[in-house]
């Protein structure tokens, strides 16, 4: 049973120094920024392909990302300057809304590409009736 604490112990005190490690670090390996991020190494690897973050390949198997970078990538993907609260459907009501024909006929587009734009953006919407109501303010910021 000794053995068995020590061991534990140990194994705790290194995961631990490696963690103070990687978040001490300017420049971070793949994998060490997947630690960091609590994240697999592929999905690192597809936001470095879809350019979402920033980094330096330095040969096949070298590639580092700052430390900043990661830190960047996060402010600027909390909240995207376009979300809108999907929690305000009390404030829906006839008089500052669209119909789901109405927008349609306004934004000249389809009815899936609408519903599509709806869900993309988390826009909130009430039955009314037989009719969908969706904020005017939601979709004219959209679409100015």
């Amino acid at each position: 049973m000794k053995k068995i604490d020590a061991s534990d112990k140990e194994t705790k005190l290194k995961v631990s120094n490696y963690v103070v490690d990687v978040n001490s670090k300017d420049f971070l390996t793949v994998k060490e920024a997947s630690i960091l991020l609590n994240m697999s190494s592929k999905t690192v690897y597809r936001l470095i392909e879809q350019k979402e973050l920033n980094a330096f390949n330095f040969s096949v198997r070298k590639t580092l990302i700052r430390r900043k970078d990661i830190d960047s990538y996060f402010e600027n993907n909390l909240i995207s300057p376009d979300y809108v609260n999907p929690n305000r459907e009390s404030e829906i009501n006839p008089n500052n809304s669209y119909t789901i024909n109405e927008a349609i006929e306004k934004f000249n587009i389809s009815n899936g590409a609408l519903y599509n734009i709806i869900k993309r953006h988390n826009i909130p919407k009430k039955k009314y009736g037989k009719y969908t109501l969706v904020k005017k303010e939601d979709l004219n910021k959209i679409f100015q």
